[in-house]
């Protein structure tokens, strides 16, 4: 009877002291952060038509993809020349009215002003970079001990040049369809540690062997020149997704941007190189 009497008391004070810690804390999330321009493109030197996607960030809570920008206007200026973009399909994503090819050694200016009158604008300086030489494959065993099975494993042969400074990111397509679609999956490097150098059979991308469906199948494989400030921008946009939630991570850091007036994302300006190979199983 005493050892219940004393259980008894023991609940009674567990209840009482959660109870008087018991608080309702009311979070501001700051609904005007949760309503900024988010500005995604890049000019290269392709002959093609080049795209800018203008879309809203979106309250934290809220599980839907984010509106797109509409109405607003979108160009492109380097020296006295202009390209002028249009919204095709009415969904935020503004397309060249025509194919147009990029210049190496020049600035681009990106310009936009919303209907409602803001207006945004970034630039980005188009790095020139050696083409490559050649790509190669191998088919190998992953090395890594969480993933299992057999990759193919795309290999660059390239000069990279002097001075220190350059950065790269490569695109991969399988068959004609972009492989390297979301941020996680595109390699990107500095010049760091091969300033210079010439690389030769360096694998930058991996392919799982059930990504080759068909007896052959063609690889084309696109290096492109980046700026400082756009591998950064990866960087520190992986560091607060994929590379988050860690026990020893640091307080969340804003994401660096080139788009003035407070809005977010990146506008680009890359030089390609590309070449392709076949792989017969």
């Amino acid at each position: 009877m005493k050892h219940t009497k004393h259980i008894n008391i023991f609940i009674l004070f567990i209840y009482f002291l959660i109870s008087s810690c018991s608080e309702i804390i009311d979070m501001d999330l700051n609904d005007a952060e949760n309503n900024r321009l988010v500005v995604e493109g890049t000019i290269t030197t392709e002959q093609k038509t080049h795209w800018i996607k203008l879309s809203r960030t979106s309250d934290y809570f809220v599980n839907q993809p984010a509106s797109g920008e509409l109405n607003a206007q979108v160009s492109i200026s380097t020296d006295d020349t202009t390209f002028y973009y249009i919204d095709p399909d009415n969904d935020g994503v503004y397309e060249t009215d025509k194919e147009l090819s990029a210049k190496t050694g020049k600035t681009y200016t990106l310009n936009i002003r919303l209907s409602n009158g803001e207006q945004y604008s970034a630039e980005s300086y188009l790095k020139p970079i050696h083409p490559m030489d050649s790509i190669t494959y191998t088919y190998a065993k992953s090395d890594i001990p969480v993933e299992e099975g057999y990759f193919y494993l795309i290999n660059v042969f390239v000069q990279e040049p002097e001075p220190i400074g350059d950065y790269y990111l490569w695109e991969v397509f399988i068959d004609g369809k972009l492989e390297s679609d979301t941020l996680r999956k595109k390699t990107f490097v500095s010049d760091e540690f091969v300033n210079g150098s010439y690389i030769a059979d360096w694998p930058v991308y991996q392919i799982e062997e059930s990504k080759i469906t068909n007896d052959t199948t063609v690889i084309k494989l696109q290096m492109l020149s980046i700026s400082k400030a756009e591998y950064e921008f990866k960087i520190a946009v992986l560091l607060e997704t994929d590379f988050s939630g860690a026990g020893f991570n640091g307080p969340p850091t804003n994401i660096p941007t080139n788009i003035s007036n407070g809005a977010v994302g990146f506008f680009g300006a890359s030089a390609v190189t590309e070449d392709s190979l076949v792989i017969i199983k």
